[in-house]
């Protein structure tokens, strides 16, 4: 009996045989991306390190070659003597930042668990709101706040400076938290209610340690947020000993001429902070910014 043997294998492809896209235009799509990479790296570095170099030449060198030659001669008493005129403002600096990070970190976790795992009514609309607080210009508040500080007494206060980043840095991360706790499983909220735990209990002993990440992400970018201001420094202070270091640098500025050496060297310090706070936190930093951004 004649029978037809069936080839049952698939027809593979010659390993020899490849695509116009994978021999030419994939490396070249792949250089490309690098070179672009490196080229965004070296505009984003560049003004960095002319900084640095300014900061270790003399004015007179400054004046007659330029600002981006080389230096004459490497002044680093610069860098030593900006460090201890900026002691004041760098210790005003900590005092206003640390507890406006701590303070918002507080407000933004807990009302992110609320609107993410508590129903009430109204709970879509408050998130919305406290949302929208984000997009509303920050020069359209200096007078009010300033007219607001002075008239119950804290103007050229610390406290006035740590209540203001505080609410202007809540809505942002009420966002972050509220999302990042949407990611996560509400199974493990009602096995801990089985078990007898309060409302209080799942929040401090699950959920936080949970969101680590995101809290580890809200650290690193407050802290650089509110340690750089600029604008609130200047409305709501007078003392240079509650001027944060970003005001402090102005101080290099006298009346007719420019330090632009300590100028620099006092912005390569106000810098160091933030790069030491990014290098501790950077392992969390990334999974922090990613998993709240979808929900799944």
């Amino acid at each position: 009996m004649a029978h037809t043997e069936i080839n049952t294998m698939t027809p593979r492809r010659d390993a020899q045989t490849t695509t116009f896209f994978e021999r030419y235009e994939e490396p070249m799509a792949r250089s490309l991306q690098v070179a672009l990479l490196l080229f965004l790296a070296l505009i984003f570095f560049l003004p960095i390190g002319g900084t640095l170099l300014t900061s270790i030449r003399t004015i007179p060198d400054i004046t007659q070659n330029g600002a981006w030659a080389m230096p004459e001669s490497y002044q680093w008493e610069n860098l030593s003597t900006a460090f201890f005129q900026m002691l004041p403002y760098l210790k005003a600096s900590v005092i206003i930042t640390l507890p406006s990070v701590f303070g918002t970190l507080l407000v933004a976790t807990m009302a992110g668990y609320s609107l993410s795992r508590m129903r009430f009514r109204g709970r879509i609309w408050m998130f919305l709101i406290i949302v929208s607080l984000s997009f509303v210009p920050v020069h359209t508040q200096l007078i009010p706040v300033f007219r607001l500080m002075s008239n119950i007494g804290l103007h050229d206060t610390f406290l006035a400076q740590i209540i203001v980043h505080i609410m202007r840095h809540i809505p942002f991360a009420v966002l972050i938290m509220t999302n990042f706790f949407n990611t996560v499983p509400g199974e493990l909220r009602e096995a801990a209610r089985i078990d007898g735990a309060n409302e209080w209990k799942i929040f401090q002993k699950i959920y936080v340690p949970v969101a680590r990440p995101a809290i580890s992400a809200l650290i690193v970018l407050e802290f650089t947020w509110i340690w750089n201001d600029l604008l609130w420094g200047l409305v709501l202070t007078q003392g240079a000993d509650r001027r944060p270091v970003t005001v402090g640098i102005l101080s290099f500025q006298g009346e007719y001429e420019i330090a632009y050496n300590m100028v620099a060297s006092g912005a390569v310090i106000a810098a160091i902070p933030t790069l030491a706070v990014f290098l501790i936190f950077q392992k969390h930093f990334i999974r922090g910014m990613t998993m709240g951004s979808v929900k799944g």
